[in-house]
């Protein structure tokens, strides 16, 4: 009987322990899920309170949790999709952005195929410039915008026709992403097996067909990162666009920003609007990314 009550006592404790663990994996599940949603909420509020603005009636800013207190209205969208000035710098700013993806793609794959696959004088001199240049920012960057400005300024003085000249963004955004896009897209050519290449070559391939018809499709991860960053770069900068006096979708806003009034409501609207391409094209690409993060991870 005195074993029998032991044996059961023992039962009792490993089914208490079982509970137990149980209870505390479940516990940690609900409380990593608590600051999971609290967190994602903090990052989503921003973006909550523009959506809430832009629907407000009256071009009032919401700063009140009581939103019952306001007027609610469709019109600032339409208002926006209506606006001539804002449909140009629309069509403005798409052919920008594409302009900005093939120039980069043909200017920056086959340097970064020359990187990969060549040994050149000073090969190791440039990419370690190309590093530095790629993450050095703040006071040079600004200092770089402005010499870059009055560069500009003199080539239109000379007779160049580059302000208000759209065609010359793609350019400059192109020069500017150079250093960093060359190192992401050689990381990608240095895992790519030479046999590919050497096959093409012996089958009588020029390197021009090599790098855009051989190797530049077999890196469609790497290129769909390349032209998502070439996309935003074009779509969201001011700056540059600003100074050269072409109305881009970004600097449209910019302009709107900077009035003596602030029509809150409106700049909402036509900030969402803003945002949209840039939020498709990350769902659409969302395979690719995730892909090239991961052979970048996986390299490293």
């Amino acid at each position: 009987m005195a074993k029998s009550r032991r044996y059961s006592s023992s039962i009792g404790g490993m089914f208490r322990h079982g509970f137990g663990f149980i209870a505390t994996v479940y516990g940690a599940k609900i409380v990593l899920t608590v600051v999971g949603l609290l967190i994602l909420f903090s990052l989503l509020f921003p973006i909550l309170f523009a959506v809430i603005t832009s629907i407000v009636k009256g071009g009032v800013l919401v700063t009140s949790l009581d939103l019952s207190k306001y007027n609610y209205t469709l019109a600032n969208y339409i208002e926006a999709v209506t606006d001539e000035e804002f449909q140009r710098a629309v069509v403005t700013s798409i052919i920008v952005s594409i302009l900005n993806i093939i120039v980069a793609v043909v200017v920056i794959t086959p340097a970064a195929y020359a990187f990969s696959r060549f040994k050149f004088w000073g090969r190791d001199t440039i990419l370690f410039s190309y590093l530095v240049l790629s993450q050095v920012g703040g006071g040079f960057g600004i200092a770089a915008v402005i010499a870059l400005y009055v560069f500009l300024l003199k080539l239109q003085v000379m007779g160049l026709p580059l302000l208000g000249n759209p065609f010359v963004l793609p350019l400059i955004y192109t020069a500017g992403a150079v250093p960093f896009q060359t190192w992401l897209l050689k990381s990608y050519f240095d895992g790519l097996p030479k046999e590919l290449d050497e096959a093409a070559f012996i089958d009588g391939a020029s390197w021009g067909q090599i790098v855009f018809k051989v190797v530049l499709p077999a890196s469609k991860s790497a290129m769909v990162i390349i032209a998502i960053f070439a996309f935003m770069g074009a779509w969201g900068e001011f700056i540059i666009a600003d100074f050269l006096r072409v109305k881009t979708i970004a600097a449209y806003l910019y302009v709107t920003a900077a009035g003596q009034r602030m029509y809150w409501s409106k700049f909402a609207a036509r900030a969402i609007l803003f945002a949209i391409p840039i939020i498709v094209l990350y769902g659409v690409a969302q395979k690719y990314i995730g892909e090239a993060l991961r052979y970048g991870a996986a390299k490293g």
